[in-house]
């Protein structure tokens, strides 16, 4: 049996309709926020970066020892922020909850992270609902202090 012109057109559009629709919706359109982690003035200089999406889905990144940090795949919008940087010296074993207690890394685990310039922060940061810091991100590379007092 012969398909009409307007039968393999109509075939066309119903198998290409959707991955246009799809590709016009805006997919893939995240953003890569980079900056430094300062607290008083004093670069952060280990921890880690939290991004909560509007849509309630989190990205993070790490803090260098330097203060600068690089968090990918956030969404376009108003993004709430997190930082959480805990006493690297105080480093858990694989077993979670449960202090190491070997002085010396055993076969299969990281060495213990140095403390050198680390300090502590308040926990209110820690949860980007209660840390009060936000940005707007854009698609694309973004650039954002995140300076806490």
């Amino acid at each position: 049996m012969r398909q009409t012109i307007a039968e393999k057109m109509r075939r066309i559009a119903v198998m290409w309709l959707p991955i246009l629709l799809v590709g016009l919706g805006g997919c893939g359109k995240t953003a890569t926020v980079t900056g430094n982690v300062t607290y008083q003035g004093r670069p952060v200089a280990y921890g880690s970066v939290i991004f909560l999406n509007a849509d309630k889905t989190a990205r993070s990144g790490v803090i260098a020892m330097d203060g600068s940090y690089r968090v990918e795949g956030v969404l376009p919008g108003t993004a709430t922020i997190g930082v959480i940087s805990r006493d690297p010296a105080r480093g858990r074993s694989a077993v979670r909850g449960r202090k190491s207690t070997s002085p010396v890394p055993t076969a299969g685990t990281a060495p213990s992270v140095p403390a050198t310039g680390w300090f502590p922060l308040p926990s209110r940061f820690e949860s980007p609902a209660s840390s009060g810091l936000r940005c707007e991100v854009n698609p694309g590379p973004n650039s954002h202090d995140i300076e806490m007092k």
